[in-house]
């Protein structure tokens, strides 16, 4: 059996160096130069087009709604861009609802019937509604924070979560 290995071996060495014969005695095809342009030849130079970006308004959509503000909404400006200071917002605080991921403040403008939500982060009335708590919500403005308290009907008990429950002797102000 050895006798076979090694005549199998011969036979592979024979035809691996009959074609390292033919590779080193193969005639090689010439090779191609390519000239290079010279100053005489000039390239010719295509006009690069001009850029022209789309109008400003093109983007106002875009610039009404921020990409970092998660109510998507356009922060008011602040008191040092010239603008007058704003008065409060009026609005009255109906409700509020706490959960671990968002929170909701119901919020009565005093010119209409209906009440509507609003969550951190939007603008009510020119003012940024910055943090809601149990009973309150707070609003952001030119370097100003306004408190607006959730009323109670007269007669009604307060359930605030961590106080005491009282009776409420009136109405209370809407701010």
């Amino acid at each position: 059996m050895s006798a076979r290995v090694s005549g199998g071996l011969s036979a592979a060495a024979l035809c691996l160096g009959a074609v390292l014969a033919y590779q080193i005695l193969a005639p090689v095809p010439p090779i191609r130069v390519v000239a290079r342009r010279t100053a005489a030849q000039p390239e010719i130079a295509r006009p690069v087009p001009v850029y022209q970006p789309p109008p400003e308004q093109d983007f106002a959509v875009i610039n009404m709604r921020p990409v970092f503000d998660p109510a998507r909404q356009p922060v008011a400006e602040s008191a040092q861009s010239g603008q007058t200071t704003l008065p409060p917002p009026d609005v009255s605080l109906v409700g509020v609802v706490i959960g671990p991921q968002k929170s909701v403040a119901l919020l009565k403008p005093a010119n209409t019937a209906l009440a509507t939500s609003a969550v951190v982060g939007q603008i009510v009335e020119g003012w940024q509604l910055v943090r809601i708590e149990a009973g309150l919500v707070v609003f952001h403005a030119n370097a100003t924070d306004v408190t607006v308290r959730l009323r109670a009907a007269t007669g009604l008990v307060s359930s605030v979560p961590g106080r005491p429950p009282q009776a409420v002797p009136g109405p209370a102000p809407g701010r």
